[in-house]
């Protein structure tokens, strides 16, 4: 696009712009840094405030080494209601402000959002996170398959026709009330058929951030 095309869309967007709250879908690593700070890909649900269907966008963005957003976290954007790739970020989201809540979302639904604007499948980080994260079983409470597939993000996969699936999950605290996390994994398909409520899971954790970043151990599950 041409300066002048885009300084139209920026001018569009200052007059008709709406603002809403976004939250964090995926964070994908493009492996590029500047000044020791990273550039990731983001992936947004956003909720209109009109009420209208909520809808998901991308972009390429520097963020501080130290502060790197996470899957759940809260934007507010700016976007044109005509041409929704129109849009930036404007802000943290507001406490207390109305955000599409992960948490609370079926696995349905979360499905249905990640289905439509899918990045990628982290085998790479599953292995990572199977080899280097903290074991437990989990209770798998709710699951549902987004429709795609590994290949859909990653041709080149050992298992290309995996599909892909939402899971929330019980993890177990020691001293503590359960955590109920949120995630994407692939399921390999011979296994698809075992897959039940009230099932038990091996799976490996990230400590740090234990909700949000699991890896099932298909080896192992369920259990």
């Amino acid at each position: 696009m041409g300066f002048f095309g885009a300084g139209k869309r920026k001018r569009r967007l200052q007059e008709a712009g709406v603002d809403a709250p976004a939250q964090v879908l995926e964070v994908q690593d493009t492996g590029m840094t500047v000044n020791e700070n990273p550039r990731v890909k983001l992936t947004l649900n956003v909720t209109p405030p009109d009420g209208s269907v909520a809808f998901q966008i991308a972009t390429k963005k520097i963020v501080s080494r130290v502060a790197i957003p996470r899957a759940g976290d809260g934007f507010m954007i700016r976007y044109d209601p005509d041409d929704h790739d129109n849009f930036e970020i404007v802000g943290a989201a507001a406490s207390g402000g109305p955000q599409v809540d992960i948490d609370s979302a079926s696995a349905g639904d979360l499905a249905a959002a990640a289905s439509s604007n899918m990045g990628q499948v982290q085998r790479g980080s599953a292995a990572e996170l199977l080899a280097s994260g903290q074991r437990m079983t989990a209770i798998l409470r709710e699951f549902s398959p987004t429709g795609k597939t590994v290949g859909d993000s990653n041709p080149g996969a050992a298992n290309p026709s995996d599909p892909v699936y939402v899971f929330k999950m019980e993890l177990p605290i020691a001293g503590s009330t359960p955590l109920e996390a949120v995630c994407l994994n692939r399921v390999p398909t011979y296994k698809v058929a075992e897959l039940g409520l009230g099932k038990q899971l091996n799976v490996a954790v990230n400590p740090a951030n234990p909700t949000r970043e699991v890896a099932i151990d298909w080896d192992a599950s369920p259990v």
